[in-house]
């Protein structure tokens, strides 16, 4: 029987070699849709963000091209990604329609990665492609909003010393009725399958159920009840001491939010976690954290933020527990009419296994989610920043930095008993640039490093640099 390898073999080029010839053809497509109707997907669980009003928005793609990867222990690309983020977000005519809609979408995307296996040395550069195929099935009616979506998409790093294809499968759901004018429930539902990025054969699952109810009392009061539901089932050989293996995670999260004016507005919230592992029992805990959250408005350009709580997390063996402040700020400015920045600032408890990325949508820091999984619990401090600038309402470029500290004691790791302090960084520029309303280009180049890890002697959280280049088209019909 031939190898994975030689069955695959001649694909990687072929890929790379049609990709550019397609790219190479889109950029020559006359604008003939450019100006007609609406260019926001119809995702009910995109970000709202501040964007200059003079612009046309570029086409969204929050719920139809995220890469779908998971995270690894090597790779610059080791982040899954999910589409529904949000079951709130306010929905226009334009966006759901009034009619059942169809709707395919497909996302190519290649580029060079100067550090495939995030060694040590720059030894191991791969050419790296993507290719993800996929529908959307929208349902909306008169109060019910019903939503389908699923992904395949085949992965495939090629380099001298880096040989690796990957099959990922994701599917969406999502459910979201208006009982009455003030209250909303949504249920939504996202479930991966995948190969491990870099590592043929091995494979995971991850379902990801949340639950909510908005409710608004007054104009100026509105509450938000959350619950969330993990699985992960590992099902790859490594040594399941040394890394995470298959848990189930339980959350409830209450949060009530009041306008105090205009400005002002400020949310109270607490919550209930949490989580069991199958065979690493020394990593099970719960936890609760109740937190304080406001932000003020300074004129019509200016939001800041600021955040503080307290998280318990109690072990389930022995008597341990961590005892912590978390707190947080924020910016978000309007420089001008077409240039938006922000700065954020986050200190937390972190499980080393962080399932979060599946409710962003951020697409850029990939590497600073792939902590050490010898320990039970990392001390974070992460402090992220974004600056666009619309060029016109096609095209758009950008800037982002993200810095990290994470910490780990030597009484959380269960498996050397070493303690592990780590920095880490990863900069970059981006650019889109939208053909039609339903063909867009991007382009990226991120630069990452890890400057300082304790555990660089054992070989498995090494210290790295890399470059990466991408470019890709997506597609939504």
């Amino acid at each position: 029987m031939k190898s994975r390898r030689e069955r695959f073999g001649k694909v990687p080029s072929q890929l790379l070699l049609w990709g550019s010839l397609l790219l190479v053809a889109l950029s020559f497509i006359p604008y003939t849709f450019a100006d007609q109707g609406s260019t926001k997907s119809p995702s009910p669980t995109s970000v709202q963000q501040q964007k200059p009003t003079v612009v046309v928005q570029p086409t969204s793609t929050a719920l139809l091209n995220q890469p779908t990867q998971p995270q690894s222990s090597s790779g610059p690309d080791n982040k899954w990604y999910s589409s529904f983020s949000k079951l709130f977000s306010e929905l226009s005519a334009e966006d759901v329609g009034a009619k059942p809609r169809i709707r395919p979408h497909f996302v190519f995307n290649q580029g060079f990665v100067s550090n495939a296996n995030l060694g040590s040395s720059q030894a191991d550069a791969a050419w790296q492609a993507r290719i993800a195929p996929g529908i959307s099935i929208s349902l909306p009616f008169d109060r019910l909003f019903a939503m389908v979506d699923y992904t395949y998409a085949f992965s495939t790093f090629q380099g001298r010393e880096t040989n690796s294809n990957n099959n990922t499968h994701n599917l969406d759901m999502l459910l979201r009725y208006d009982i009455t004018d003030a209250t909303t429930i949504g249920v939504s539902n996202n479930i991966q399958w995948s190969d491990i990025p870099l590592q043929p054969n091995d494979t995971f699952m991850l379902e990801s159920l949340v639950t909510e109810l908005n409710h608004r009392f007054t104009n100026k009061v509105s509450s938000n009840s959350k619950y969330t539901f993990q699985y992960f089932n590992d099902r790859s050989r490594s040594d399941t001491t040394s890394r995470e293996d298959d848990f189930s995670d339980h959350g409830v999260t209450e949060a009530l939010s009041y306008d105090v004016t205009r400005a002002i507005n400020i949310t109270p919230s607490f919550a209930w976690h949490i989580r069991d592992f199958k065979r690493v029992r020394q990593k099970d805990y719960w936890q609760i954290a109740p937190y304080f959250d406001t932000t003020y408005k300074l004129g019509s350009k200016t939001t800041v933020g600021g955040r503080f709580g307290w998280a318990f997390r109690q072990f389930r063996e022995g008597d341990d527990h961590e005892s912590e402040l978390i707190y947080g700020a924020s910016l978000n400015h309007l420089l001008g009419r077409k240039f938006v920045w922000n700065v954020n600032y986050d200190k937390r408890l972190t499980d080393t296994y962080d399932t979060d990325f599946v409710y962003r949508e951020d697409e850029e820091t990939k590497t600073l989610d792939n902590y050490d999984h010898n320990f039970r619990v990392i001390k974070t401090h992460r402090i992220t920043t974004t600056a666009d600038y619309y060029f016109t309402e096609r095209i758009k470029g950008g800037v982002f930095g993200n810095f990290q500290f994470a910490s780990g004691e030597k009484e959380d790791n269960v498996v050397t008993r070493k303690k592990n302090h780590e920095k880490e960084m990863e900069v970059g520029v981006r650019a889109g640039y939208r053909i039609n309303r339903f063909l867009s280009l991007n382009m990226l180049y991120s630069f990452g490093r890890r400057f300082s890890s304790n555990d660089e002697e054992t070989g498995s959280r090494r210290t790295f640099t890399y470059h990466k280049v991408t470019g890709g088209l997506n597609i939504q019909l």
